[in-house]
């Protein structure tokens, strides 16, 4: 019997353009390490596109929220690479 999909991969495999069905917690934290601001700009995109999103500060809040989903699929130190291009991309809107 296959293991059931983990819904926190197959966001990551659209997020990221990878195939969903080879796509393992190896393969997303190899993806994660190798494109963080990729995934940080996803996050962005997500966070402009959200009508809960008013402000830098809720913007800021959706980032923690997503970490927080897929914590245990990031690699060590991911988070704060994510973060520091989430920023940049968030100041924009100052």
């Amino acid at each position: 019997m296959s293991e059931p999909w983990d819904i926190r991969l197959v966001q990551l495999a659209r997020i990221l353009g990878v195939p969903a069905q080879q796509f393992d917690t190896t393969a997303a934290r190899a993806e994660i390490t190798a494109r963080p601001g990729d995934l940080a700009s996803a996050f962005f995109a997500e966070a402009a596109d959200s009508d809960d999103v008013t402000s830098i500060a809720g913007a800021q809040e959706f980032l923690e929220e997503r970490l927080k989903f897929f914590y245990e699929l990031l690699p060590e130190g991911a988070a704060d690479e994510i973060r520091a291009a989430f920023d940049k991309r968030v100041r924009a809107w100052e």
